[in-house]
């Protein structure tokens, strides 16, 4: 049991079962959530505290004027603290009448608030917190974690990642939000199941893929990080191809696709899309069948995959009626 003194409001005094240090309390004023909540809707990232940690948030003295005696700050920072812990979270306020547990929502309701103390959230709970999902999929690597996940590697995983490429596309296509929300977590576990299984190899983290995606998209947009000035398409591009050819330059290395251009693993009939429009094929008797055709569709504008998607699906359904 610890005794803290909030010495902007007339030495008002309260206990507390916490320790700052030792539990690790992160300490923080109203108007950060004041500030985070009016960045909406781009605040992604912007709220620099976590819910795996202990909160003491000490609210600004009452405005001028203000007589109502519930202060206005709690309903904005149980607004922003909402997406983080779970519904119905026990926290506690700290008002005239001393501390006061209740729910995150009833914070509003606390007598001339001075003060709320938000308890560190389990991290299996803690689902908003994206070290939440990478402690999960650890676990379920270690020696007594899930004997499936143990034994999947970078490869055995491969098709999988794919497959939840085009589920993604799916849901965006068919335009569900919250399917599309599911599919994306979908994803973003197979991304850190892939950096697990390769921090477990010593061959690089999760934290690296973090870095490494950071410094790229930061260096390619110095127009807006940075000093840099586009207007056009063309300045944008530009800036784009230069960002581009210095990260080749860095790090020694030449892109990953084929002769081509594309990605080798990219589906052939896609591929084949991209390709013969910029490279286009002259039909000839030994041109080979299938290029033939493919050749042909393009030639006239047309979509091979789109088309022979279309046709499996006319094909699947007659198949159903007649049987």
């Amino acid at each position: 049991m610890a005794k803290y003194d909030i010495g902007f409001v007339n030495d008002l005094q309260f206990d507390v079962d916490f320790d700052l240090i030792d539990d690790g309390v992160q300490t923080m004023s109203s108007s950060v959530f004041a500030e985070h909540h009016d960045a909406a809707p781009f605040e992604g990232g912007g709220f620099p505290y976590t819910p795996l940690r202990p909160m003491l948030i000490l609210f600004q003295p009452m405005p001028k004027g203000h007589h109502d005696p519930f202060h206005p700050d709690a309903v904005v920072v149980a607004e922003v603290l909402r997406p983080f812990v779970p519904t119905g979270f026990p926290v506690v306020g700290i008002g005239a009448d001393g501390p006061i547990e209740c729910s995150l929502q009833a914070l509003a309701e606390v007598y001339w608030m001075v003060a709320a103390y938000v308890p560190a959230v389990d991290p299996l709970e803690a689902g908003a917190d994206p070290r939440t999902m990478q402690h999960i999929v650890a676990r379920l690597r270690q020696p007594d974690g899930c004997p499936w996940d143990r034994k999947q590697t970078h490869q055995s995983l491969r098709n999988a990642l794919i497959e939840e490429t085009y589920e993604i596309v799916d849901a965006i296509d068919s335009g569900d939000a919250e399917h599309l929300a599911e599919e994306l977590g979908d994803m973003f576990c197979h991304i850190l199941m892939q950096a697990q299984i390769a921090h477990e190899a010593g061959e690089f983290s999760i934290e690296d893929v973090y870095r490494g995606i950071t410094k790229k998209i930061v260096g390619r947009h110095p127009h807006v990080f940075g000093n840099q000035v586009a207007v056009t398409d063309t300045e944008l591009s530009g800036i784009w191809a230069e960002a581009k050819a210095r990260e080749k330059a860095d790090s020694g290395k030449g892109i990953d696709k084929d002769v081509d251009g594309e990605p080798f693993s990219m589906p052939a009939l896609t591929r084949a899309t991209r390709v013969l429009r910029k490279h286009p094929v002259a039909v000839d008797d030994n041109t080979p069948v299938l290029l033939r055709v493919v050749a042909e569709i393009i030639s006239n504008g047309g979509d091979p995959e789109e088309i022979l998607k279309q046709q499996l699906r006319d094909h699947v359904a007659k198949y159903l009626r007649d049987h």
